[in-house]
């Protein structure tokens, strides 16, 4: 044999021993995926499924606000419900600082009060339903516990305002501008 051809076998007897090493090699690398695969799958049907979130019968708090994305509070619910803050002043709920009321307040995308449902929670403990500007209250919804009933709508000035009313006497419509009573039916 010439040395061309002695060095051809060579090489062939090289590359052969490569292949072989590569076959082998990936025969254990198809191996270990395998084994990998089933191992996982074993873990995740032997694991016990994913708990369901735990529903309570009753949760009790005293305040749960619902923000937004941008984390504004947009809806509040409490008992009782913080004082107002309206042009950077405090104001209290019914007027006096012991006057309070309990219920849900809702707040626009600037985080500005505009509507609540509420009861009073000293006095007559009326039901109120109110709806806001950005400064002031335009109208409200108030049932009494005795079950009379008034509808109240103001303009920016709460010293004019519309009452349409229920009560054991009948129904009534009022009138009142700058403060001062110039329309009732019935007469009084």
């Amino acid at each position: 044999m010439s040395a061309a051809e002695a060095d051809l076998v060579e090489r062939i007897a090289r590359l052969e021993r490569r292949l072989r090493i590569a076959s082998i090699a990936v025969v254990l690398a198809v191996a270990c995926c395998g084994l990998t695969f089933l191992g996982v799958v074993s873990n995740r049907a032997s694991a016990a499924p994913a708990a369901a979130p735990k529903i309570v019968d009753v949760l009790r708090v005293r305040q749960l606000d619902v923000v937004d994305h941008a984390g504004v509070t947009r809806v509040k619910l409490a008992a009782p419900l913080p004082n107002a803050t309206i042009d950077g002043k405090t104001l209290t709920r019914g007027g006096r600082p012991q006057d309070t009321m309990s219920g849900m307040l809702l707040f626009d995308a600037e985080g500005v009060e505009r509507s609540g449902y509420v009861t009073a929670d000293h006095g007559y403990s009326n039901v109120l339903l109110t709806l806001d500007d950005k400064h002031k209250q335009h109208a409200m919804f108030i049932a009494e516990p005795t079950g009379a009933t008034t509808l109240r709508l103001f303009n920016g000035n709460t010293q004019d305002r519309v009452d349409v009313g229920i009560d054991e006497d009948g129904p009534s419509i009022t009138m009142v501008r700058r403060g001062k009573e110039f329309y009732r039916q019935p007469a009084r």
